[in-house]
């Protein structure tokens, strides 16, 4: 297993300088954020190129466009989402890495609390499965791969756990569909992390770390170790992306993290 770190978390006034810092810290891969503005041409350029000449590997790529935040309630949404998709899908396809999908991620209202997260209606669950078999049959044709994350209940009500994604992709049929896991959500909506991650064997096609409180790994309560040892046992040999919030100087910080997953890396392999 390799270690990743997302773009957003590093300071750089460009984003070669991002890559640069990344690599200095000792991880080997780069899970690349990109905004709206940085997939125009003249931006992308500038950071594909970036991407080639650093000794940094892609790991996923995660773009915020105008129909991240859209909500899937509507058949006029339904297709700026498809559209949303199908322009990340296109940044995969160029690059050789997932691609981040998400149909859902807002603040809920109003907040599952003691009742839980509310269901989707019969229109919600239509819609959903209308955007993966589209995102599906364009992910076929510019072969790439889509990512579903689960994600938790105060930020989404369509998919909390691995099993609920893996249902959702048995019913569209497609293998490209994967999903990707983060250990923060999991953290709150598994009832057994390890466990779960040996269920979604053949599914998981990326990771993102971040601790309990979304922290940096090491700053919360979350088992790495044996999260790591279940990896290890389905064959996982991917990326591990740090994606969460850094709580004082990266330059400082980022390296410890660092430190602390490879020990739990070694630690998970005896």
């Amino acid at each position: 297993m390799k270690l990743a770190c997302n773009t957003r978390m590093v300071p750089g006034n460009t984003f070669a300088e991002k890559l640069s810092k990344i690599a200095a810290f000792g991880f080997e891969g780069v899970e690349v954020r990109l905004l709206e503005d940085d997939m125009h041409p003249d931006k992308w350029d500038e950071i594909e190129k970036a991407i080639e000449e650093s000794i940094l590997k892609p790991s996923s790529t995660i773009c915020i466009t105008k129909g991240f935040m859209v909500p899937l309630d509507s058949k006029e949404n339904l297709e700026i989402k498809i559209a949303s998709a199908r322009a990340s899908l296109d940044v995969s396809a160029r690059l050789g890495i997932g691609a981040f999908v998400t149909p859902e991620y807002r603040p809920q209202n109003p907040l599952p609390l003691w009742d839980g997260p509310r269901a989707m209606t019969k229109f919600e669950e239509e819609l959903l499965y209308h955007l993966m078999a589209e995102v599906a049959e364009y992910a076929e044709k510019v072969n790439a791969l889509a990512l579903l994350e689960p994600i938790n209940r105060y930020e989404t009500h369509f998919y909390f756990r691995i099993q609920d994604v893996k249902e959702l992709i048995n019913k569209v049929a497609s293998n490209r569909l994967k999903i990707v896991i983060d250990f923060f959500h999991m953290n709150l909506e598994e009832s057994n992390i390890a466990e779960s991650i040996r269920n979604g064997v053949g599914f998981i096609q990326h990771v993102q770390l971040g601790d309990s409180n979304r922290l940096l790994p090491g700053r919360g309560h979350t088992d790495f170790v044996s999260g790591f040892t279940a990896l290890r046992q389905i064959g996982y040999a991917g990326y591990m992306a740090l994606e969460c919030q850094v709580p004082k100087n990266p330059s400082e910080e980022l390296p410890k993290c660092v430190r602390y997953l490879r020990q739990c890396i070694d630690k998970s392999n005896k």
